[in-house]
């Protein structure tokens, strides 16, 4: 009587050890769920990382290229911008953006309505081509000016 008492409490005891492959599956899909909403922000943090130093890069280009022009009195050619690497930090990987595409720039002529004589005025805008299937900015920003 004794020996039939031990045996069904060990076998009670075994049948209650683990967990259900029901309870297994709703956990994972948990961490799946956790996993995925996480790195699709962590992948939206890191693209906009990379439009934040393409934009400070543009800016640092500007001033390289305004430099360039009070030096010499004009500015240097689209497929010549490798003549900048003295005036940048970076050297020649200072032209490449983030996604590995090199920068370009336009000069536009604009009136000063600022000088008495009413001359016209250079305005440099650096151009990045930006991620793969989305939209180039510049700087200064077309749409704000800065």
């Amino acid at each position: 009587m004794i020996v039939g008492r031990h045996i069904a409490r060990s076998t009670r005891r075994s049948v209650r050890a683990g967990f259900t492959l029901m309870e297994v599956l709703v956990v994972v899909a948990i961490l799946v769920i956790l996993a995925s909403a996480a790195s699709f922000a962590y992948f939206r943090y890191l693209e906009d990382a990379k439009v934040g130093r393409a934009k400070t890069d543009m800016r640092v280009i500007k001033s390289a290229l305004e430099k360039f022009n009070m030096e010499h009195g004009v500015f240097p050619e689209q497929d010549r911008l490798g003549v900048l690497a003295p005036y940048l930090e970076q050297g020649e990987q200072g032209l490449i953006d983030p996604w590995g595409r090199p920068y370009s720039f336009t000069v536009q002529q604009e009136q000063d309505t600022s000088s008495v004589d009413g001359g016209v005025r250079q305005r440099v805008i650096v151009i990045c081509q930006g991620a793969p299937g989305r939209a180039q900015f510049t700087v200064p920003d077309m749409q704000t000016g800065r």
